[in-house]
């Protein structure tokens, strides 16, 4: 009876600290960007994060790679081409699959979007119709046909950000986008990225 009672003791033990654990991370939903730490990089939702010209959450367009990395951002790869390369998002950045981060001359200029959950500030993501696409940026659109997809197209925004040098770019089917990426002018236009 006693053997009973210690074990029965023992299960209500362990679930009295997992219920504590369970309260204790009821607030902890948000993707942690960056370290943990003094230095670490703040706290972000993944929903929150947008891309624009200029970036992407804590990734920002002319930042180095070493900042970037030193922030637990992104991964530096050890084979990468020093005139231009893409590195990719570090485990527990907090940035969704599907992105990929150009860089050139050890500097972030641009930012892909090739699959997940990441949108513009503006709403526009993969899977959108050229249509939408036109209503959300209007006359800031300028449409180019694909150099590899018959029927698709070029879709660039450069509004306000052509004077600072930036763009957005998305690629579509000529029905819905495909891939999308923000950043620095002429890289972001680079049609097989760093070739």
């Amino acid at each position: 009876m006693n053997s009973q009672r210690s074990i029965r003791n023992s299960c209500l033990g362990v679930l009295l600290v997992a219920a504590l654990a369970l309260a204790c991370n009821k607030d902890e939903d948000k993707a942690v960007k960056g370290r943990t730490g003094p230095n670490g990089a703040a706290r972000d939702s993944v929903s929150d994060l947008a891309l624009s010209e200029d970036g992407l959450g804590q990734i920002q367009i002319g930042m180095t790679l070493d900042e970037a990395a030193n922030m637990g951002l992104l991964n530096e790869r050890p084979d990468m081409k020093s005139e231009c390369d893409f590195v990719y998002p570090a485990v527990g950045a907090g940035i969704p699959f599907g992105v990929g981060v150009m860089v050139v001359k050890r500097k972030v200029v641009r930012i892909d979007v090739d699959t997940g959950t990441v949108t513009t500030e503006e709403g526009a993501k993969i899977g959108d119709t050229e249509d939408r696409i036109k209503s959300l940026y209007g006359d800031e659109l300028k449409v180019e046909p694909h150099k590899y997809i018959e029927g698709g197209h070029y879709m660039t925004v450069l509004g306000d950000s052509a004077s600072a040098g930036k763009a957005l770019v998305f690629e579509t089917d000529g029905k819905r986008v495909t891939m999308f990426r923000g950043g620095r002018l002429p890289e972001v236009k680079w049609v097989e990225g760093c070739s």
